[in-house]
C-alpha cells in the first residue's frame, strides 16, 4: 500500500468472490482502518452465468458481516457472442468507474497478482508484442477519470489463498477459469511446464519490470520529439512536420504515430504493431492511409491527422461538452459533408473558414429536428437560436501523457 501515498481517503475495491479479490478487500480494508481511509467494495453481476446473481448476493452478505460497506452493479443488455472475456472485463471496468465517478471516488483497486502478470506477459510475447506490452501490467493506470491501482503485482496467489485461510474465510471458483477455450486458461495449466525450464511466476514479472523501465525511457524521448513536432489543434486534428520524420528511430516513430492516433480518435489502446508499420511504411512512400479511425493525408510540408467520417459518432472521451439549456431532440455528430453542404446554402461565409476540408467534416455538430443547430468550432449556430455550447479537446492532454 506503500506505493500510493496519493490514495483518496475512500478507494473502492473490485471484489468477485474469487480468493484473489477478496484476499485484496479484506488486507485493504485492514490497512485502511489503520490510516483513517474509507473501503467500499464494488461487485458486477455479468448475467453470463445464472449463478452470478447469488455470487454477488454472497460476496455482499460476506463483507456487510464484516463491516465493509459494499455494492452490486448490473451489467445490462444484450451479451455477446464471441470476444466474451473482453467484453465482459470492458463492462466490469467502465460500470466500476462510472459508479466512482458518480461517488467521486478516484481509486480503484484490483486484485491482479503475480501469476497474472506472468501469464500475461507470456500471453503478449506468443502475440509479438514489443517493448510496452512485454512490460505487461502496471501497479497504476488512469482508466478514464478513475485510477487503477494493482497492489499485489509482486504478490503470488498462493499466498493470497494462504492468507484467506489463516483467516478462516472461503471464497467462490469461477469455472471459467477452467475452460480451455481462453488463452490464458491454458497457460495457466502448463505453468508447471514453464517453471521447470526456468520460467517462473517471479522471473517473469521481474522481466515485465525490466520492460516497463525501458518503456518509460522510450515514452520520455516519444513526449519530447511530439512537443517539438507535432502541432494540435482544438478542432481535433494535428499535423506533423515531415521533415522531422526523416531519420526518425523506428521504434520513436512508430511510438509517436500510435500517441497521435490515439488522441485523434479517442482509442484507449494502441493498434496491433503489424497495423502501425504498415502505416509507417506508407507515410515514408508519401502514400496516405487509414488507421485506428484516422486518416493520414500527406502534404507537402506536413502529414495532417483528423478522424474518419465513416461513422456519424462523436467519441466520448474527445471533448468536454457544456451547454446550459436543454433542447428537445438534441443530437450530438460529426458534421459530415451533408451537413457541411447545408451551411454553405444557409450562410456562405463559413466557406472563408480557414480549415482543411478533411477537417471541417469531422467538427462536432448539434442537431435537431431542422438539421443543424449549431457547430461551435466554425462560430455557427442558426440565426434566431440561443443555443450555446463551450467544446474542451480534452484528448489532447494525453498526447504527452
Amino acid at each position: 500500500m506503500t506505493r500510493f501515498p496519493d490514495i483518496g481517503e475512500r478507494f473502492a475495491v473490485a471484489v468477485s468472490g474469487g480468493a484473489d479479490s477478496l484476499a485484496l478487500c479484506v488486507l485493504a480494508a485492514t490497512w485502511a482502518k489503520e490510516k483513517g481511509h474509507r473501503l467500499v467494495a464494488l461487485s458486477v453481476d455479468h448475467g453470463l452465468r445464472t449463478a452470478s446473481r447469488q455470487e454477488c448476493d454472497w460476496v455482499a452478505e460476506m463483507l456487510t458481516a464484516k463491516g465493509i460497506e459494499h455494492h452490486t452493479l448490473t451489467w445490462e443488455g444484450e451479451k455477446p457472442t464471441s470476444g466474451i472475456q473482453a467484453a465482459a472485463r470492458k463492462a466490469r471496468y467502465q460500470l466500476m468507474s462510472n459508479w466512482c465517478q458518480e461517488n467521486r471516488i478516484k481509486d480503484l483497486m484490483v486484485a491482479h497478482h503475480q501469476d497474472d502478470q506472468a501469464e500475461t506477459f507470456l500471453l503478449r510475447l506468443a502475440r509479438g508484442s514489443g517493448v510496452d506490452g512485454l512490460g505487461a501490467m502496471r501497479c497504476v493506470v488512469q482508466h478514464g477519470e478513475t485510477r487503477l491501482l494493482r497492489p499485489l503485482l509482486t504478490v503470488s496467489k498462493i499466498r493470497l489463498i494462504s492468507t484467506l485461510r489463516a483467516m478462516g474465510l472461503d471464497w467462490i471458483e469461477d469455472p471459467s477459469n477452467e475452460n480451455d477455450d481462453f488463452d490464458r486458461v491454458k497457460i495457466r495449466k502448463n505453468m508447471a511446464l514453464f517453471q521447470d525450464l526456468g520460467f517462473t511466476s517471479d522471473r517473469l514479472s521481474q522481466t515485465a519490470q525490466a520492460m516497463q523501465r525501458a518503456g518509460d525511457a522510450l515514452q520520455r524521448m516519444t513526449r519530447n520529439w511530439l512537443k517539438e513536432h507535432v502541432r494540435l489543434f482544438e478542432e481535433g486534428y494535428c499535423t506533423i512536420a515531415r521533415t522531422a520524420m526523416e531519420g526518425l528511430d523506428d521504434e520513436i516513430r512508430l511510438r509517436s504515430l500510435a500517441r497521435i492516433g490515439m488522441v485523434i480518435s479517442g482509442e484507449i489502446y494502441p493498434p496491433r504493431l503489424e497495423r502501425l508499420q504498415r502505416l509507417s511504411l506508407s507515410l515514408k512512400n508519401d502514400r496516405d492511409a487509414t488507421l485506428m479511425g484516422c486518416r493520414w493525408i500527406v502534404r507537402k510540408d506536413d502529414i495532417l491527422v483528423c478522424r474518419e467520417t465513416r461513422h456519424g459518432e462523436v467519441p466520448d472521451n474527445l471533448y468536454q461538452i457544456d451547454y446550459p439549456h436543454s433542447f428537445p431532440a438534441l443530437e450530438l455528430r460529426i458534421l459530415g459533408q451533408e451537413g457541411w453542404e447545408r451551411l454553405l446554402k444557409e450562410r456562405k461565409s463559413v466557406n472563408d473558414v480557414n480549415l482543411p476540408k478533411p477537417v471541417i467534416y469531422t467538427l462536432v455538430s448539434f442537431w435537431d429536428e431542422e438539421g443543424v443547430l449549431a457547430v461551435p468550432h466554425l462560430g455557427y449556430q442558426r440565426v434566431g437560436s440561443e443555443f450555446e455550447a463551450q467544446l474542451t479537446f480534452i484528448a489532447k492532454k494525453r498526447l504527452l501523457s
